[in-house]
């Protein structure tokens, strides 16, 4: 028998497995908790039933750290070529957000790329578990990849 504290009733153990018992938890996971930044211990969910209910965790794997920092480099690497190829006159910015940003100069235009990336890479960061970030993450260094080759393939002719 088990003396379960919430609810104050003894439970019999016989018949039933011990995960038939009340969840110790009251809610799940949250998306900003005291273990954000440091401290926590859960890496990935558990349960399968848990995926679709609990999808943040505390600690991110080194391959995603990997991912994310490639990411951010070729990002950076692309806004170098791009300038490099708009001031040899070999190119144009064809993204047109971008373009408008070009005009009030080179600061702001890298400044500006950095932001979007670094923020979008932290919301991708955050819901790593949800299965659009598990395909979204892949599909984008890949193109980043094919963009930086086209760029520097462009550069060298």
């Amino acid at each position: 028998m088990i003396y379960n504290m919430n609810t104050g009733v003894h439970i019999s153990t016989e018949n039933n497995s011990m995960r038939d018992l009340i969840d110790r938890r009251q809610c799940p996971t949250p998306l900003v908790s005291r273990y954000t930044l440091y401290g926590g211990r859960r890496k990935t969910v558990r349960r399968g039933e848990d995926k679709k209910d609990h999808i943040y965790v505390d600690l991110y794997s080194t391959r995603l750290l990997i991912v994310v920092m490639s990411l951010l480099l070729l990002s950076c690497l692309d806004a170098f070529l791009t300038l490099e190829l708009i001031r040899e006159g070999n190119a144009v910015e064809a993204n047109p957000l971008m373009a408008y940003v070009l005009k009030y100069g080179i600061t702001p235009f890298t400044t500006i790329k950095f932001t979007i990336t670094s923020c979008a890479l932290i919301i991708l960061c955050v819901f790593k578990n949800v299965k659009i970030t598990r395909i979204c993450l892949p599909l984008a260094l890949k193109m980043y990849l094919l963009v930086v080759i086209y760029e520097c393939y462009l550069y060298l002719i």
